[in-house]
């Protein structure tokens, strides 16, 4: 099974593209994608002619296209950082507009099922947030951060029994499967009932054991169901003592040397199917550090 096969990957052309296509390339050494778009946005492609001229002995001084100097530079950067130019699977796509409307745009007209992109560039003023991105495209996506550790060795996926994230369990397996040596997490956060409005006689923390054996038998029986039980899952169960779920996922990877993270689009409740999710959303604005994978269906 090919787990992407149209692959885009988004410059902003600066220092940090080199962070991007070192990323790129070890991502699609994984996944083998048929294609990778390289698309870099300009708010505006016009140029004054005075500003760059190709000069000939034989003709007279003639402006260069933004656009045409742009997909140079572009290409020279992706051989530099990326490798080996290949034609028929690689193309640099040069678009005029603003970012976040011309990202999805082109996401739509190539097909694109996974889109990378880096923190920085989102963080500094090119009109696109990382929520904005993940809420609105069709595909999954990564986000980049600078001095990403390759090659992985610990990925973990938060799971929350849905189908969202049975998908990015899944796709942790095949690239745990593509990569080889890799220590594959599966962390679930775990609400306790609260019964203070309630006349009811409870040990606090016998509760929280029982609904942590509940989880445990859960998440076996997903396994077994799912014909999973014979992979090699390290499992983790956490009480969620702060009712801030991202939060405890995020500290996990903080403190466990995480090295990608792949969480789904959206969670199993209706609260949490809102939008994208609350809790991807909210992940995706404390975490600037580590890679992550918002993981969407295909359609």
């Amino acid at each position: 099974m090919k787990l992407f096969n149209r692959m885009m990957v988004a410059l902003d052309h600066t220092y940090f593209d080199r962070e991007i296509l070192r990323f790129a390339n070890y991502m699609a050494s994984m996944v083998n994608p048929e294609k990778i778009y390289f698309v870099h946005v300009d708010r505006d492609l016009e140029m004054p002619d005075y500003l760059n001229f190709e000069y000939s002995k034989n003709a007279a001084a003639v402006a260069t296209p933004k656009d045409e100097l742009l997909r140079g530079k572009i290409k020279e950067e992706v051989v530099k950082h990326y490798g080996n130019w290949d034609d028929k699977q690689m193309k640099v796509v040069i678009a005029e507009g603003r970012p976040l409307q011309e990202l999805l745009h082109w996401t739509n007209v190539k097909k694109v099922d996974l889109i990378l992109v880096g923190n920085k560039k989102i963080s500094e003023g090119s009109g696109i947030t990382g929520n904005k991105l993940a809420r609105e495209a069709n595909c999954s996506i990564v986000f980049i951060p600078e001095n990403a550790h390759l090659p992985f060795e610990n990925v973990l996926i938060p799971f929350d029994f849905s189908g969202n994230a049975d998908q990015a369990l899944k796709t942790g397996l095949l690239l745990k499967k593509a990569i080889g040596d890799i220590t594959l997490t599966s962390l679930h956060v775990f609400d306790v009932p609260m019964f203070n409005n309630y006349n009811v006689s409870v040990n606090y923390r016998e509760l929280v054991g029982d609904v942590h054996k509940y989880k445990v038998k859960a998440f076996k029986e997903y396994l077994g169901k799912e014909g999973l039980d014979h992979c090699n899952i390290k499992q983790v169960f956490l009480e969620n003592t702060t009712g801030r779920t991202a939060k405890h996922i995020n500290d996990f990877i903080l403190n466990n040397n995480i090295d990608f993270t792949i969480v789904g689009a959206k969670g199993h409740s209706a609260w949490d199917a809102f939008l994208m999710g609350s809790v991807t959303e909210k992940l995706i604005s404390l975490n600037t550090t580590n890679p992550i994978m918002v993981m969407r269906k295909k359609k």
